[in-house]
């Protein structure tokens, strides 16, 4: 599976996108793998909804916290 066709947000993100490949290639569970892709694809729609750096984001930057 590319995990960027997935979750096309990811494909924007280098770093998201190489975070899911390590923990693919550690061999996690599939499901695991699909939590922490959801998860992490929802957080990096709702930075650039916000127009915040996901990298540099803190609770203080966002108003869903």
């Amino acid at each position: 599976m590319v995990l960027t066709e997935k979750w096309p947000v990811c494909g924007r993100h280098e770093q998201a996108a190489a975070w899911l490949t390590i923990w693919t290639d550690l061999g996690r569970a599939p499901r695991t793998i699909d939590a922490y892709g959801r998860g992490l694809a929802e957080y990096l729609v709702m930075c650039e909804r916000e127009g915040v750096d996901p990298v540099t984001a803190n609770r203080a930057m966002s108003r869903f916290t």
